[in-house]
């Protein structure tokens, strides 16, 4: 599979400008990393680095900044889509080669230059990459970097630190070195001890062991690299990897809008809102573009409607009271057929009434809880991508009021709380407006091959979604969805990219 078109418009243009840079580490699967599988780990001259980032920007690169406990010195995000298959390529952007532990990079290796200096042209893959011969001894000195306690700890019950990416790289590049090059470079920049345990590796891959030893050589001759005294090394790096497994158990558990990626420098966060009638692709719009985006920048995916989605603890007894009262008519009328008007008793039983107030009104705190979540985020930074969003205009459908009805009721009470509920529909829009709403408007024919249903519901329902007004900040994006699934999710991901 050839590079994708906005990688190859990188490397071009960085050719073009005489900017230096090389794909560093893990050349092994750079097939991966310019069909946007993987992050291009990229090293540049520093000395570019303002022309550098002009440059990114001209063809489509926008700047992340990555939380504080994944930020590093000399390291830069970028982010860009490729046009033609809305898939997120994510720029790893090096300036200097920071290695060690995960969650610290404690060791700066001032090897740049010859990094870039030798760098070749990759003509399969149309990228520069290292040479394998420098790159066989940086993954050497960065698999002695991560060694931690807990992995040897493992190597002693029989776990292979070395398995996986590590060993497969490793075997890739060996059979593509210059040994006698080899040699003499590891010697120039590690010394003698450091060069043996290389070379003795390269010969033999049990040797790779001897790097668990919190001494061994290699580890030793980078020893004067350090960024950090040992007590402030550990101290950082556990602190750093505490506070991602808080947020991490933040999100997962307790579904809070934390940032644990990177988020935009220049925009912010932003809300968007996802609209659709059933039959208009809505659900899996909304997925795609949380998969898309959410492997790259900071999403919070929530859902904003009353169907089957999450629900709020107040909003349970309700469902299950429904439920019940449905199985319960379901058992008593068995044996009969059922019928239009078995169906309008049950509506006009004061149990359902009592219940679709309730329903009503804990929808409506509900709501108003999730809004302020998305407004946090959003402040934070984060990228909010709704499923479905409130409005006011629409009584009854597409998430509008459910009290409200075209018939004004005589009870007092009743007239009252469809005044609370409109006027709390119309501050939450108001209030906590969307940066982009998606529209997926679809034909009533196409929406009911697609998901039979009645046929007056869903012509009420697509067009209400082509109705429902937003504030004038919210940027409004009409697709086509009888169009292909394919199409309307890239037309999608192009309006979302477009809006951060």
């Amino acid at each position: 599979m050839p590079p994708l078109k906005i990688v190859s418009q990188l490397n071009n243009c960085l050719e073009q400008e005489n900017i230096r840079y090389c794909h560093w580490k893990s050349n092994e699967h750079v097939d991966a990393a310019v069909e946007g599988k993987t992050d291009l780990d990229v090293l540049a001259d520093r000395a570019e680095k303002v022309k550098l980032k002009q440059v990114l920007g001209e063809i489509g690169f926008k700047q992340f900044i990555s939380v504080p406990f994944l930020r590093y010195t000399e390291i830069e995000d970028y982010v860009a889509m490729d046009e033609d298959t809305g898939i997120l390529v994510h720029l790893h952007l090096h300036y200097q080669l920071e290695l060690g532990e995960k969650n610290l990079k404690g060791y700066h290796c001032p090897w740049e230059e010859l990094l870039l200096s030798t760098r070749i042209y990759d003509r399969e893959h149309q990228i520069y990459i290292a040479e394998p011969n420098i790159e066989i001894i940086i993954l050497v000195v960065r698999a002695a970097l991560k060694v931690r306690n807990r992995d040897r700890l493992k190597s002693l019950v029989g776990v292979d630190y070395f398995a996986g990416d590590v060993i497969r790289e490793f075997r890739w590049l060996k059979e593509r070195i210059d040994l006698a090059r080899v040699r003499k470079l590891s010697a120039e920049l590690l010394g003698e001890n450091a060069s043996k345990v290389i070379l003795d590796a390269i010969a033999n891959e049990s040797q790779l062991k001897k790097l668990l030893s919190p001494r061994n050589p290699v580890r030793l001759a980078v020893k004067k690299y350090r960024r950090y005294d040992p007590i402030t090394a550990i101290r950082l790096r556990w602190y750093r990897e505490w506070q991602y497994l808080f947020f991490k158990i933040m999100s997962r558990y307790f579904k809070a809008p934390v940032k644990l990626r990177r988020t935009s420098i220049d925009k912010g966060g932003s809300i968007i809102a996802i609209l659709g009638a059933d039959g208009a692709g809505k659900s899996t719009v909304n997925a795609e573009i949380v998969k898309g985006l959410s492997s790259k920048v900071d999403v919070f995916p929530i859902y904003l409607g009353s169907g089957d989605g999450t629900a709020s603890i107040l909003r349970q007894p309700l469902i299950w009271m429904r439920k019940t009262f449905k199985a319960l008519k379901s058992l008593k009328s068995s044996g009969k057929p059922s019928t239009g008007s078995t169906k309008k008793w049950y509506e006009r039983s004061k149990i359902y009434q009592l219940n679709h107030i309730l329903w009503a009104i804990t929808l409506v705190i509900e709501k108003q809880n999730k809004l302020k979540r998305i407004d946090s985020a959003r402040e934070r930074g984060i990228v909010v991508v709704c499923d479905r969003y409130p409005q006011s205009q629409m009584p009854y459908l597409n998430e509008g009021p459910l009290l409200t009805t075209e018939h004004q009721s005589s009870s007092k009470l009743l007239q009252a709380l469809q005044k609370w509920e409109l006027k709390s529909y119309q501050k939450m829009v108001a209030t906590v407006a969307p940066d982009l709403v998606v529209k997926l408007n679809v034909s009533p024919e196409v929406a009911l091959t697609r998901k039979p249903s009645l046929p007056e519901v869903i012509e009420k329902k697509v067009a209400g979604v082509k109705a429902i007004e937003f504030p004038y900040q919210s940027t409004i994006a009409n697709l086509d969805a009888d169009r292909s699934l394919d199409e309307v999710i890239l037309k999608a991901k192009h309006a979302v990219w477009q809006n951060l």
